[in-house]
């Protein structure tokens, strides 16, 4: 019974010290300036002024056991699926913190997910917090804004076909 109970127990500790984690996340975040908010969907911290960058879809901070993580995702145009996965190995080779992947869903466009984590289990200080925050923003958006470049994401106004405007002349 006792280790039910210190199990029981430390679950409620957990609890208690993510919560506070995510206090601790939103407060600075409104220090450094960053608006955000939160989904009721996934629980995460979700960052608007990151679609700014040109192929980012969504951005956002998730608190995952002991690491807070960055990671911003871009839909990817399915002809360009193949150079992208060809491509991975050099984007995750390019980066020691930033890593990248592709998710694809049955009904969805594939991703590509870009991402870099911050250990906080021994704790970490503001500072660190936005200089982490400050060096994802810079470098995540790089590995999108080349992908761009190379044409491997999909932009909804370029892939829709246009429509003609097609003038029908009649003759009196």
């Amino acid at each position: 019974m006792a280790s039910f109970f210190h199990c029981k127990r430390s679950q409620a500790l957990w609890i208690h010290w993510s919560f506070q984690v995510w206090i601790t996340l939103r407060r600075w975040l409104d220090e450094i300036g960053i608006s955000f908010f939160e989904c009721d969907s996934c629980q995460a911290l979700h960052l608007p002024h990151m679609q700014n960058f040109d192929g980012i879809f969504d951005a956002k901070i998730d608190l995952v056991d002991n690491v807070v993580l960055f990671s911003a995702l871009a839909e990817v145009k399915p002809s360009a699926l193949l150079a992208l996965s060809a491509d991975l190995s050099a984007i995750n080779a390019s980066s020691l913190t930033v890593k990248a992947f592709i998710d694809i869903q049955d009904d969805n466009l594939p991703k590509l997910v870009v991402c870099q984590s911050l250990s906080i289990g021994p704790g970490v200080t503001m500072e660190q917090f936005a200089w982490f925050f400050r060096q994802s923003e810079e470098q995540i958006s790089m590995v999108i804004l080349e992908a761009g470049a190379n044409q491997l994401l999909y932009k909804g106004e370029e892939e829709e076909p246009a429509a003609e405007n097609v003038q029908y002349h009649f003759l009196h």
